[in-house]
């Protein structure tokens, strides 16, 4: 799927993540990881494979942010992976989760034909003849 496709079927601040579980290892593990994540705001999809040990997440980055992904899955007793690596791309995804919600908060930039904002706090004086 393209970026383009995945924009129009869900939103532009949407993502998508991988998430190793290691104590996931049932169908039952799988349906009550996706019922209490689905409780959380944002989130728009859960899918769980616990022949591969992982679960795949969509999720509104504006409304919610990894660490809160990660947050509630250990509150229930399914702690992400650990390793070197998923810390590292935990690391990653929550600055990409900040950075996206402060750039859809952010206002529109001026234009040329539209410059509201370019001189603003700045007065223009008359001059005197």
């Amino acid at each position: 799927m393209s970026r383009d496709q995945f924009i129009k079927m869900r939103g532009a601040w949407d993502t998508r993540h991988w998430i190793s579980v290691p104590a996931l290892s049932h169908e039952a593990d799988g349906l009550q990881l996706e019922k209490s994540l689905a409780e959380l705001p944002g989130v728009n999809r859960i899918i769980a494979y616990p022949q591969k040990k992982k679960i795949r997440v969509t999720y509104d980055q504006t409304q919610l942010n990894y660490n809160q992904i990660l947050e509630r899955l250990e509150s229930i007793g399914f702690p992400a992976s650990t390793g070197w690596w998923a810390l590292r791309k935990a690391g990653w995804f929550q600055y990409l989760d900040q950075t996206a919600k402060e750039n859809a908060c952010a206002p529109d930039p001026p234009c040329c034909s539209n410059p509201k904002g370019i001189g603003s706090g700045f007065e223009r004086k008359k001059r005197k003849p």
